[in-house]
């Protein structure tokens, strides 16, 4: 009786199992998918520093304006470059650019840029409060700018320097310059990439007080591009990568 149920079940199972038909036709394709992003090439790091990275560089020139003069009083990249409202309320606002041309001007995407900056001993009130960065949109020549000449006959189209009103720091729309300090100052990327891409037109930066000429006591020293000591000179770190 057993024997009779175990070959049952085994008909069973058999006779189930035959009774699958054949597969359907295949369905259509779905929708493409978006394309995915594009992938990076070579990812590179790059510094900027007079005589130091590398020790051939030279491309990083300053200047430093000064409300109470028209003409330039920075004229030799061993000054300081000053910055701030002094104890009786002169205004200096503080330029920086760095040579970008020997870069990649195509396929390429900016990832990320500090500028680093050292500031000496001298200023009034602890420091710089409430600085604002902005990418300067007309030439100037160094040793000839000032607040009102961008070069020896030139005028700035604005007093005080040609700049776009935006500020170029991503993490913060205003910085502290303490005196004796070291001031890792994030820009924004596109801007950099900018300077990358045109570097007929990348003209650097200014820095300049939110409440300048209503304040004293708010004023700091940035080491210059020729100060002595190499490792104190502005420093302008570049992260990218190129697009295959």
């Amino acid at each position: 009786m057993r024997k009779i149920l175990y070959v049952s079940v085994l008909f069973f199972v058999f006779l189930f199992s035959g009774c699958q038909g054949p597969a359907g036709p295949e369905g259509a394709t779905g929708p493409q998918g978006p394309a995915g992003p594009e992938k990076p090439g070579i990812y590179y790091i790059r510094i900027f520093q007079n005589g130091v990275y590398s020790n051939t560089y030279n491309g990083q020139v300053e200047s430093s304006i000064y409300a109470g003069y028209s003409g330039p009083v920075y004229t030799d990249n061993t000054m300081p470059i000053g910055v701030g409202e002094t104890d009786l309320g002169g205004t200096y606002r503080a330029i920086i650019k760095f040579d970008l041309s020997s870069l990649p001007q195509t396929k390429i995407i900016v990832d990320k840029a500090e500028l680093t900056i050292k500031t000496n001993s001298v200023h009034y009130g602890g420091g710089a409060n409430n600085m604002t960065v902005h990418k300067i949109i007309s030439s100037w020549n160094v040793y000839e700018t000032g607040w009102t000449y961008k070069t020896s006959s030139i005028f700035w189209i604005n007093e005080g320097g040609d700049y776009d009103a935006n500020t170029i720091t991503p993490q913060s729309a205003t910085i502290n310059i303490p005196a004796n300090s070291t001031i890792t100052i994030e820009l924004d990327p596109k801007v950099v990439q900018e300077w990358m891409e045109s570097p007929a037109t990348n003209y650097g930066l200014i820095i300049r007080g939110v409440e300048e000429m209503s304040t004293t006591n708010n004023y700091a020293e940035i080491y210059p591009g020729g100060d002595a000591n190499p490792e104190n000179r502005p420093k302008l770190k570049i992260w990218y990568y190129t697009i295959e």
